[in-house]
């Protein structure tokens, strides 16, 4: 009764719900919100990106390899029931999921408003779709954060509700002026409510109504594009925000400001460089000359300032006064060469660190130094490729699900297909498998035929039958003889003795048979019926070939 009355209480236990905790600011949501640190604002950020070189062309790289073979549409499913809405990807005559027969096909009517205007001008700046997503990328590759914002048309029902909407334009969102509108807790929709019509307009109260016209409802706020000291609100579904590196519940983190010090040296070592091959330079150094006249060294000084003007190469003279009345010229450096600063190491090292952080082999980057041959530009390229394919999962994944969403598309999907150089890389490694392999398959002893397209099949031959004749189907009568010394005169004779019933006896030491040919040269030792004259003494019996 006891134990009865314990395992009660136990499992009431756990079927009692945990209280709500009334603090909600203990808790730590995971917000991260956007990083100032050092007072790197998003324009100092961008403008640091864009002056590097290094991290110019790895975005650039990264970006024409990712959109180099553009975007498709590709059916979602081949059939779909229409009773239980189960998506088959391989043809069937029935649902696998409620035993329907009631299948269709994707329904290409759902791609007419779609590809009218994504396959034109997106917006009144007359972008393209593929510059719109080319933009965005580059957003992601400096600042993590990009911003997909569609311009919609709102359609009303007679109590001023949303009932449809229609995309008119897609433009990219600045990641400067674009924030998420979330409250302290990181979640959207909560804080603030604005109007379908005044967009500038923002309120607290769900269920009010706009100051400027009291018969539409307020919509609850997820971004706002704060430009020039104004605010603009958008809804749930017309802006889409995304991050690539280091995606959190709000921003992300701009990889510039992991890269700071390597970019950073590396634009100062650029400037180095310009600096020492324009007149603004420093100079290697100077000639001091001990002289007592200090008055014509300013002059002087006047002088080599023009003439350093026009000849950034010339090194200056400068005459110092002597005390003791004994002049002295010495040499005064300044500036050590980039030979002995170790420049060329110092900038390739750097530069490995900003394209290996994006994954950019240097073979993108117009660097064969380090190239040994094709197997290690195939994997350079390989390197690149497995950036590449992140870069275009995030695409597929999550960025153009929400397009077709929005465009009401269900049975249709867009695509990022894989970059060409992967894809024959892959074929060839795969073919090389198969080759390799039907390789081993022949060694095994079977038969091995290809294809007009390549394909291989493989047949395993039939063991030979030893034994019965072929062509006749008898026995095969076997020579006791074979292999012996015995020539064919001789047996003859051999028979001849045993019809006559003179049984030879077995020779103790049997003849070695002529498997082996003897070394001896001339004509052979045994009886061949003709006469001894008619025998020619130079030819090899073994050969038949005239020796002599």
């Amino acid at each position: 009764m006891v134990e009865e009355k314990r395992r009660f209480s136990i499992t009431n236990l756990f079927r009692r719900s945990t209280p709500t905790p009334v603090d909600r600011k203990v808790f730590n949501p995971g917000i991260q919100e956007k990083d100032n640190s050092y007072m790197l604002t998003s324009p100092v950020i961008y403008h640091i990106a864009n002056q590097s070189v290094v991290v110019r062309t790895c975005v650039t790289q990264l970006k024409n390899e990712v959109f180099r073979r553009g975007y498709l549409w590709e059916e979602k499913f081949v059939v779909k029931c229409d009773s239980c809405c189960k998506e088959h990807q391989a043809p069937t005559v029935e649902c696998v999921e409620c035993g329907s027969t009631d299948l269709s096909k994707p329904d290409p009517k759902q791609l007419k408003y779609a590809l009218k205007l994504l396959d034109g001008y997106v917006n009144s700046a007359e972008q393209m779709f593929i510059d719109v997503l080319k933009e965005m990328e580059d957003d992601l590759n400096i600042m993590d954060d990009a911003y997909l914002v569609l311009v919609k048309e709102y359609f009303l029902d007679n109590d001023s509700e949303i009932a449809m909407h229609r995309i008119n334009e897609v433009y990219r969102g600045d990641p400067v002026t674009m924030h998420i509108y979330a409250d302290e807790k990181g979640e959207r929709g909560n804080k603030g409510f604005t109007c379908l019509n005044h967009r500038d307009f923002i309120s607290e109260d769900p269920v009010g109504r706009c100051q400027y016209c009291d018969t539409s409802a307020l919509y609850p706020i997820h971004y706002v594009n704060r430009v020039n000291g104004e605010e603009q609100y958008f809804l749930e579904g017309e802006v889409l925000h995304f991050s690539k590196y280091t995606p959190s519940r709000l921003y992300g983190l701009s990889p510039i400001i992991t890269l700071w010090n390597s970019v950073t040296t590396l634009i100062a070592m650029d400037n180095y460089i310009n600096s020492s091959y324009t007149k603004a330079r420093m100079p290697r150094g100077l000639l001091a000359v001990q002289t007592r006249n200090i008055e014509s060294m300013k002059s002087f000084w006047r002088g080599v300032k023009e003439k350093m003007e026009q000849d950034p190469h010339f090194i200056p003279v400068m005459g110092i006064e002597s005390e003791g009345g004994k002049g002295s010229i010495e040499w005064i450096k300044f500036m050590d060469s980039l030979k002995e600063m170790d420049y060329v190491s110092v900038k390739d090292d750097l530069r490995d660190r900003v394209s290996g952080f994006y994954g950019v082999s240097k073979i993108f980057m117009a660097d064969n130094s380090a190239s040994g041959g094709l197997n290690n530009e195939g994997m350079q390229i390989l390197v690149t490729n497995r950036a590449v394919e992140m870069a275009q999962t995030i695409w597929n994944n999550y960025v153009f699900p929400f397009v077709t969403k929005e465009f009401g598309v269900t049975d249709w999907k867009l695509k990022l297909p894989p970059s060409e150089e992967e894809d024959e890389i892959a074929k060839l490694r795969k073919r090389e498998i198969e080759v390799n392999i039907a390789a081993s398959i022949k060694n095994l002893g079977f038969e091995i035929d290809m294809d007009d397209e390549g394909r291989f099949s493989y047949t395993k031959p039939e063991p030979e039958m030893q034994g019965p004749n072929e062509e006749g189907g008898g026995d095969v009568e076997l020579d006791p003889y074979a292999g012996t010394d015995i020539d064919a005169s001789q047996l003859g004779q051999l028979q001849e003795e045993a019809l006559s019933g003179n049984k030879s006896k077995p020779q103790e030491n049997p003849p070695a048979t002529r498997n082996k040919p003897s070394m001896n040269v001339g004509p052979d030792k045994r009886f061949s019926g003709l006469p001894k004259d008619a025998g020619n003494e130079n030819v090899d019996k073994r050969t038949e070939r005239r020796v002599g």
